[in-house]
């Protein structure tokens, strides 16, 4: 073990003082976790937080499920800012002069479910119209089966012997009979405003962790180039030539791997956190935990690598667009949210999606159990992975 732990050694200390590689696993993460998280703020935090959505509103008639729409549910929504407009034209007007965002036109009739409201918007605030046009039809559906189940029951009610002798009275038992039911499909139908999470994700947070995913993915082919380089200027045929074990240099080279990428994590995290104010979460404990596995899973698939290609241009063959590869399937080019359902299936695949994955459950407020598969996966992949490079290795 001591052989192992000296063969570790020796591979942080080269990679420490290489120059070019501490630019690339360490600058180079935070320069760009910068530049994106500056520069791209409005693609991140548009698609997780939607902040002062202004409304023109326009209603028909006077009934009470248009009244209650407005009063309980757009004016109750602390996000959203509404202008009564008179018409339809005048909504038009509003968005051209850009005083609005959405507009909304209730029809008569509404609450009977024969119209749909009318949303306004441009295309720009889709986001901002489909919550509006999700409110309204989430509202019109509670109320159309609050009024329906309380005229069946009424209808019931008033064949029964109770109602007809006199002991039950009718109204009496519609009102109780109407506010339980407000009390099981919602507070008075109001529509209350809830994230994913209990916190929104920022654009730094999400880069945060997107490049720190990133670049631990050059540790499979850093790892595996220097196992290359050793071999090819002969200095593991003299460090065969000791008495050491195969399985101990060999577990040594992995080791070295494994110290350098918690030595980048936690300096990568330390800088967030200090210069950025990136918030990782409540607990830095899963945190550490979630990229100890990370780490872990990374300098294991180098070994296998390095049992796998015998030469330098294959490595950096996969260093270069296999890393670039994994990384936009990741997640680490643009947010998960805008790729399409079959690039969200491919993207499970990848080791860096679950990171990043990990890491977003724990910013927007998660513990422990969102970090369970994620950890297991890694501890999995790092372990088969090191089990069998090694044992490849050792044969070769």
């Amino acid at each position: 073990m001591k052989k192992s732990i000296w063969i570790a050694w020796k591979d942080v200390k080269i990679r420490i003082t290489d120059r070019k590689g501490f630019m690339m696993l360490i600058l180079m993460p935070l320069i760009l976790t910068c530049i994106l998280g500056a520069a791209l703020g409005s693609v991140v935090d548009g698609g997780s937080q939607v902040d002062d959505i202004r409304v023109g509103y326009v209603q028909s008639d006077q009934s009470e499920a248009v009244n209650m729409f407005k009063t309980d549910v757009l004016k109750k929504m602390k996000s959203i800012k509404v202008t009564q407009a008179s018409s339809e034209d005048e909504i038009k007007k509003l968005l051209d002069e850009k005083k609005i965002d959405v507009g909304i036109v209730i029809p008569n009739q509404w609450e009977a479910g024969k119209t749909s409201a009318f949303v306004y918007a441009d295309p720009d605030q889709t986001l901002k119209s489909s919550i509006i046009e999700t409110a309204a039809a989430s509202f019109i559906d509670q109320y159309k089966a609050v009024k329906e189940a309380a005229s069946a029951s009424m209808d019931y009610i008033s064949k029964t012997a109770a109602v007809k002798q006199g002991k039950l009275d009718p109204s009496h038992f519609a009102e109780k009979l109407v506010k339980t039911l407000e009390k099981e499909t919602g507070d008075k139908l109001t529509i209350t405003e809830k994230s994913v999470g209990s916190k929104a994700v920022t654009s730094f947070q999400y880069y945060s962790a997107a490049m720190l995913c990133m670049f631990m993915l050059f540790h499979m082919t850093v790892g595996a180039k220097s196992f290359l380089q050793e071999k090819e200027t002969e200095t593991l045929a003299r460090m065969l030539m000791t008495p050491a074990q195969k399985y101990a240099i060999l577990f040594g080279k992995w080791l070295g791997t494994y110290l350098f990428a918690i030595i980048q994590f936690f300096i990568f995290l330390i800088v967030t956190i200090n210069v950025f104010g990136v918030d990782w979460g409540g607990n830095l404990l899963f945190v550490s935990v979630l990229g100890l596995a990370y780490a872990a899973a990374v300098s294991g698939i180098a070994m296998l690598l390095a049992s796998c290609i015998s030469d330098m241009k294959s490595a950096d063959a996969i260093g270069g667009f296999g890393i670039q590869l994994l990384a936009v399937l990741g997640g680490s080019m643009l947010p998960l949210y805008q790729f399409p359902d079959f690039l969200q299936s491919v993207s499970k695949a990848v080791p860096n999606r679950w990171a990043l994955d990990g890491f977003l459950s724990l910013m927007e407020g998660g513990g422990w159990a969102d970090l369970q598969k994620p950890v297991l996966l890694f501890a999995a992949i790092g372990l088969c992975s090191l089990m069998l490079g090694i044992r490849r290795l050792h044969t070769r």
